[in-house]
């Protein structure tokens, strides 16, 4: 498999908050099974070292799928209580956490939290994947999930911050990326 990821805008910086480690696998149980549920996503947001133990509120991560056509992301168990699960409003403008419809464009948002615990282990969303095509006998490949994530987060006290948004392309179910996704 080819799975990719690349920066959305070549000339983007970013000294402080970054998409880590992101991988596709089959749903493993306990806890149980989610309906519809084709597979489960993991994506990490991430800082460097010297960030390690600082706390950040209102980190968000958004993601849109842009292929394949039908397929949407879903809410996870292992999300976590403390993950609020948004998804776009009628107007585009504002992100409605009340309703947990599975929607090609999400985003997570955790309070507040930690997002290193040292090397490239950062602050973990799950979320799971429903309407992905199904291989036929003719083909067995898995289907493969292009979609675009970013992340933003407040620093406590200080300032606000933003990753650079990344296209990840052709990611298949067994499949991940690790390290500092879009950092120079």
């Amino acid at each position: 498999m080819t799975a990719s990821y690349a920066k959305l805008n070549a000339n983007c910086k970013s000294d402080i908050l970054f998409i880590g480690t992101t991988g596709i696998r089959k749903f493993v149980t306990p806890p149980a099974i989610p309906a519809h549920l084709d597979a489960e996503m993991y994506i990490d947001v991430i800082v460097p070292a010297g960030f390690k133990g600082v706390d950040f509120e209102n980190i968000c991560l958004i993601l849109e799928i842009k292929g394949p056509s039908g397929a949407k992301f879903m809410p996870n168990p292992r999300m976590g209580s403390g993950v609020h699960w948004g998804i776009p409003t009628a107007s585009g403008s504002d992100w409605d956490e009340t309703s947990h419809s599975p929607a090609p464009k999400v985003r997570l948002r955790n309070p507040h939290d930690a997002l290193s615990s040292g090397g490239i282990n950062g602050l973990s969303f799950w979320l799971g994947l429903t309407g992905l095509p199904t291989p036929t006998t003719t083909t067995t490949t898995p289907p493969l999930v292009s979609f675009t994530a970013s992340a933003t987060a407040d620093r406590v006290s200080v300032s606000n911050t933003a990753s650079c948004a990344i296209q990840i392309k052709d990611l298949g179910v067994g499949e991940q990326l690790t390290g500092f996704l879009g950092r120079d």
